[in-house]
């Protein structure tokens, strides 16, 4: 098939798929423009989906800086053992994500939430101080230019530590 028949192929079928979008539109009618509260259901499964996105999200941004950094065979088993004790940190966050009974319109007082973020910042502290060594062996055995590009902002090493993102942090 040419690259003219495709475009053309390709264009119809946008075409079918926004048509039947618009129909979708129309049949629902007044309700079209409403917002509904999600059920107790849906909540629960936005809840579990988000603690099992941050979890792919650190695996996703190690694959990321393993490929940036263009990693050695030398190198290889000092970001392993980085990668992992990053990866099991990530994954001790999740459990405790999933463990949550996340429960729609649920209120806390100030002394609970603060308590709750004690308890998170506390659990982080321990995480960045067990990754800590294994950074510190994978970083020295870096190439200068691995190390400028390791330190940079982008990779998420800097403001607010290892895998958080704070773009208002880079000035």
């Amino acid at each position: 098939m040419g690259i003219r028949k495709f475009a053309i192929a390709f264009s119809t079928l946008g075409l079918i798929t926004f048509s039947s979008a618009l129909a979708q539109d129309a049949t629902d009618g007044a309700n079209a423009h409403q917002w509904k509260m999600p059920t107790k259901e849906q909540m629960a499964a936005w809840h579990t989906q988000r603690c099992n996105d941050r979890y792919a999200h650190a695996a996703g941004r190690l694959a990321f800086i393993e490929a940036k950094l263009n990693i050695t065979e030398a190198q290889r088993p000092l970001f392993d053992h980085w990668r992992d004790a990053v990866l099991q940190n990530a994954q001790s966050r999740k459990s405790e994500c999933l463990a949550h009974q996340f429960t729609p319109g649920e209120q806390h007082s100030i002394l609970e939430r603060t308590a709750t973020m004690q308890k998170r910042l506390e659990s982080r502290l321990a995480a960045l101080q067990s990754e800590q060594p294994a950074l510190a062996a994978l970083y020295q055995s870096l190439a200068p230019d691995q190390k400028t590009q390791f330190d940079q902002p982008h990779h998420g090493f800097g403001h607010g530590g290892p895998m958080h993102h704070h773009p208002e942090a880079n000035g």
